[in-house]
């Protein structure tokens, strides 16, 4: 008489269908895990990168309304290589804060705005006719550097190399105390 075998499985087999189930589910906790870290930091690096961005083009901005240099009147502030609508000054600390005399965005008037490094955060101030509290928001926070150069017919140099010619275009440069640089050109 041969015997039948008996249906089912070994508690040796369960124990390792077991064991295998978990090991997957550790192996795929681990991943998941993973994935959330990357998902935080992309959403972190995302934010500086739009903040980074709107930044920029609020300097830009400001540039391409400045004041146009008929309508206005007396010596230049700093430099002739300049519109005199715009300052470029240098502290002894070698750190530059750009100044720039445009239209007044919803009434009449001009604000003067200005770009400085303070500690790590790269601020602007602004100064309307109407209101003499000037307003100062933080745009940027872990910065570095924060440097300018012009496009003259000598090429790129140093404010203070420009020397009488005209600038032609500003290169604006900001530095991450993590390394990244990032720069803009915009014509003058």
């Amino acid at each position: 008489m041969t015997g039948k075998r008996p249906c089912g499985f070994t508690l040796v087999e369960m124990l390792v269908a077991v064991s295998l189930v978990g090991l997957l589910g550790v192996i795929a906790w681990r991943g998941l895990d993973h994935v959330i870290d990357q998902r935080e930091r992309i959403s972190l690096q995302d934010a500086q990168v739009e903040r980074l961005i709107r930044t920029i083009a609020q300097i830009e901005r400001d540039i391409d309304e400045r004041v146009a240099d008929a309508l206005l009147v007396g010596p230049t502030e700093v430099s002739a290589a300049l519109p005199r609508s715009m300052a470029i000054v240098v502290d002894e600390q070698s750190r530059q804060r750009i100044t720039i005399l445009r239209r007044h965005p919803v009434g009449p008037g001009t604000v003067r705005a200005s770009y400085s490094l303070d500690d790590d955060r790269l601020i602007r101030a602004s100064v309307s006719q109407t209101y003499e509290q000037p307003d100062r928001i933080a745009l940027l926070d872990g910065i570095a550097g924060f440097r300018t150069r012009l496009l003259s017919q000598q090429g790129w140099v140093d404010i203070d190399a420009i020397g009488d010619s005209r600038a032609l275009a500003i290169e604006i440069s900001i530095e991450r105390v993590s390394g990244e640089r990032y720069t803009k050109v915009m014509p003058l």
